[in-house]
């Protein structure tokens, strides 16, 4: 159901009056955000603050007035005398209109400015849109009980030029009040004694690299058992070496960076630490892709890079930076992309791209110039140390504990942390999702501090911020997508898991962008083999695990971009979401209220490289046994009131169920989504007129789902079209169709009576049933007038018993008969197991079922 507006939430219910929760259903208090309804006022009583002192790092006037009003209302809270007052003051303040005082108060070093300018730019937002916004302070109201131990204080940016609503209140960052409780201490890893934190403005300093080297030793000795993943190595990864390495020491002393290739140096590899190497992971960017712009290697540079190298001068600056952070972990050798596989040479590039999966697994450690949009720009960035230094305030509370004689601590939350990650532009590439999942270690150079990710779970990640880690939660941290290791060890998982773990990749890694399409199955060929090696004997198809078919072929187009361009040839078949351009929605997998009825009866692809199978293809095709039935959707695009919205949406969809010859044998229309849904896959761009007035084609169902007591009947499958030149028994893919309740009977059944056609022999049909099903007098007769079918309501009754698996609303779903077993015998057949009530009886001979076709899916 869509969101109400603002405006429309005050009308329906006048008892908000301070803030609304954005998704009150979120898993972890990290993720909550705010709204606040009503503006807080431009001015403040003077009379309400109360006095606070910041130990680490200076105030600007409108922060510190913005927290002493804090401090004066959570100091109110636990007097009961004054408790009725805080309760009528607003949860929220107004701290800087527009960029002006919040710019000076960044320059003047103020701790809070800073902090929110290091967030603002991360967001990437303009100058121009701050400066004609408002930056407002709000905060839950805490229990007596709790207060302030577990007070937010959530920062939300609210532009004056719009309506004030919850699409115009973006929060920004969000600062939890902790005491300096051992977890804390540990978390900003200081002793106890320690009452000053230090951090240096650049993040290439010794105290950086000080860092980094203790994050990996960290994981490297595996004290408390939470890093088996980070360190056990797979067999058919030991003595396993890129074809070719960039050699970091070398560079040092020479200035310039040489290509070897192992197998003709293995003198230079013969220990483990000699093995050892770290991979890059950036950005090409445009720059990149163009040909004067990256110094690529080439077929015509081969060998003068294996014989003398490039000037590490001329390389780009995340290239030198690489080099320069390898050298912090005495590691000689380096893998990055360009310079390591032949660019010019599609064999080569075939076949490094397949052998990538077991570069970065085996690699020591994986460097992530997460910040920059390509490689001129580095890894390492300047910052104000005040960015990454939690706050340290002394707030005036009564019987607060350690907090009132040393100060509470003001620290950002998990995803204001790892958002600097999250929403890099290193995130975003196709090919980096793969090699971030795959590497054991990653250390990420974001746009002011550094961050550490592993295989352990989420406590174990850390950053300058929290260099001791451990105060993190997985719905917070990365975006709530750390790597799937912290989620799942493939090894130790039951194939139902892995699965899940298999379709929450796929949704992540369909949103990544590629410089070219034809790279997209390409880039997760790796993932795919690691993943197929916790599914031994399952047939890998093109993003699909053959184990998961038909239920998997179900996935939904997210965000309407359409089909991938055919202008780089072949890339993935149509029933595949490789094929897609954007975001997809995988199927639920592993749901036992699914039945097939369909037989997959082959499955087979034409890699191009026969040795990679989960690489690029030449075609890919199924061999179905199934039941079609031709239909044509109707969408109902026109804007409606938002009191049309509040019921479900008030459009008013057609789906038209048609002859083979194209005739219109009944209509199916669906205002609350309770007789049909679709989901197309042709791009729909609204802004364009894009979007498809109808789609024809075929309804391919693959299951279906009997009525539980809640749910009615459902056919769920594919709308397809026939290939044209076709043979006439080979399709493709266009969207997914479901079909509910008695509406699948117009699906399943064809009438085959005289006068009116199937769609009055239906309403016959659905007259006498419905007759039965209030209770018609024994013996009375349910007559249809239009095509004369006669219908006892004993018999009757018996049909409903069988067929009615389809109660909508209120009405109770009839419960599946004991002695049809829905799991076994011919798949097709599941589907009118349920009606074996009909067999036999009269009207049998007034209605045929459908027949089953074999036909290829392209």
């Amino acid at each position: 159901m869509a969101l109400l507006e603002t405006s429309e939430i005050a009308q329906l219910n006048d008892k908000i009056e301070t803030f609304v929760l954005i998704n009150p259903s979120a898993a972890d208090d990290d993720d909550v955000t705010l709204f606040v309804l009503q503006p807080p006022p431009a001015e403040r009583d003077p009379a309400h603050r109360a006095p606070i002192e910041s130990s680490i790092g200076s105030l600007c006037a409108a922060c510190c007035s913005a927290l002493e009003y804090f401090a004066f209302y959570l100091s109110n809270l636990p007097q009961s005398q004054t408790k009725a007052a805080a309760d009528k003051l607003p949860a929220a303040c107004l701290v800087h209109a527009g960029a002006t005082t919040l710019q000076d108060g960044d320059t003047a070093r103020c701790h809070l400015c800073v902090q929110l300018m290091a967030t603002l730019r991360v967001k990437r937002l303009a100058m121009a849109s701050i400066d004609a916004s408002n930056i407002e302070m709000c905060w839950q109201q805490p229990s007596d009980d709790t207060a302030p131990k577990v007070a937010r204080l959530h920062f939300a940016l609210t532009h004056r030029g719009h309506a004030r609503s919850e699409k115009n209140y973006w929060n920004i960052l969000t600062l939890r009040l902790r005491a300096p409780d051992p977890l804390v201490n540990a978390a900003l890893d200081l002793a106890d004694s320690q009452r000053t934190l230090e951090r240096h403005a650049s993040t290439n300093s010794p105290q950086t690299r000080a860092h980094a080297l203790q994050w990996l030793a960290r994981c490297q000795a595996d004290a408390d058992g939470a890093h088996g993943q980070c360190n056990n190595r797979p067999s058919s990864d030991e003595g396993r070496l890129p074809t070719r390495l960039l050699d970091v020491a070398a560079a040092a002393q020479t200035g310039a960076l040489r290509v070897v290739a192992p197998l003709e140096s293995p003198g230079e590899f013969a220990s483990a630490e000699a093995r050892r190497y770290m991979t890059l992971s950036h950005c090409w960017g445009v720059w990149g892709g163009g040909s004067a712009g990256l110094p690529v290697l080439t077929e015509g540079n081969l060998a003068e890079r294996l014989a003398e190298g490039i000037a590490v001068a001329r390389l780009p600056q995340t290239f030198q930076d690489a080099v320069e952070i390898a050298t912090w972990f005495d590691v000689r050798w380096l893998w990055i992309d360009s310079l390591c596989i032949v660019q010019d040479s599609a064999a080569d590039w075939q076949r490094e791209a397949a052998a990538m999966h077991g570069v970065y697994r085996a690699a020591l450690l994986n460097i992530a110039a997460d910040d920059s949009p390509d490689a001129r720009f580095g890894c390492f960035r300047n910052r104000d140390p005040l960015a990454v230094l939690p706050m340290r305030v002394r707030l005036p509370l009564p019987d607060s504990g350690d907090g009132d004689s040393d100060g509470w601590w003001l620290m950002p939350d998990a995803r204001a942390v790892f958002e600097g990650v999250a929403a890099a532009p290193l995130t975003r590439r196709g090919w980096v999702f793969q090699e971030r999942q795959l590497a054991r270690r990653v250390l990420h150079f974001t746009s002011h501090e550094l961050v550490w990710e592993c295989c352990a779970r989420v406590p174990h990640f850390a950053s300058e911020t929290f260099p001791g880690g451990g105060l993190f939660s997985a719905a917070a941290v990365f975006g709530g997508k750390p790597k799937f290791q912290a989620q799942t060890d493939l090894a130790a998982s039951a194939p139902s898991a892995v699965h899940a773990a298999w379709a929450a990749l796929c949704r992540e890694y369909s949103g990544t962008t590629f410089s070219f399409a034809r790279d997209k199955p390409v880039a997760l060929s790796g993932l795919a083999k690691e993943f197929a090696a916790a599914l031994p004997g399952n047939m890998y198809l093109a993003g699909l695990w053959r184990s998961t078919l038909p239920g998997a072929l179900l996935w939904e187009s997210a965000g309407g971009a359409g089909r991938l361009p055919d202008g780089e040839g072949y890339v993935a078949p149509s029933w595949s979401w490789l094929s897609m351009a954007g975001a997809v929605s995988p199927a639920a997998s592993g749901s036992s209220a699914l039945h097939e009825i369909v037989e997959v009866l082959a499955a087979t692809t034409d890699p191009v490289l026969p040795s990679a199978p989960t690489g690029s293809l030449n075609s890919a095709s199924l061999s179905l046994r199934c039941y079609m039935r031709r239909v044509e959707v109707q969408p109902d695009y026109e804007a409606k009131p938002w009191y049309m919205m509040a019921i479900g949406g008030g459009k008013h969809h057609k789906l038209r169920v048609l002859g083979d010859g194209g005739e219109e044998e009944a209509v199916i229309g669906s205002i609350l989504s309770d007789a049909f849904d679709y989901s197309f896959d042709a791009a729909e761009d609204e802004d364009e007129g894009g979007r498809p007035e109808a789609v024809a084609g075929w309804f391919l169902p693959l299951c279906a789902s009997p009525a539980d007591g809640s749910s009615p009947l459902a056919l769920s499958g594919l709308l397809v079209e026939a290939v044209a030149g076709g043979d006439g028994d080979t399709f493709r893919r266009v969207g997914v169709l479901r079909v509910y309740g008695a509406h699948c009977r117009r699906i399943k059944y064809r009438y085959r009576g005289v006068v009116g056609g199937e769609s009055a022999g239906w309403d016959g049909l659905e007259r006498g049933l419905k007759a039965s099903h209030e209770g018609v007098d024994e013996g009375v007769e349910s007559v249809d007038e239009d095509v004369g079918v006669e219908v006892d309501d004993r018999e009757a009754e018996d049909i409903l018993e069988g067929m009615d698996m389809d109660s909508v609303g209120d009405e109770e779903a009839v419960q599946p008969r004991a002695d049809i077993d829905l799991g076994s015998g011919d798949p097709l057949e599941r589907l009118y197991a349920l009606d074996r009530a009909l067999a036999g009886s009269e009207l049998e001979a007034q209605f045929e079922r459908l027949v089953p076709r074999r036909i290829t899916l392209v």
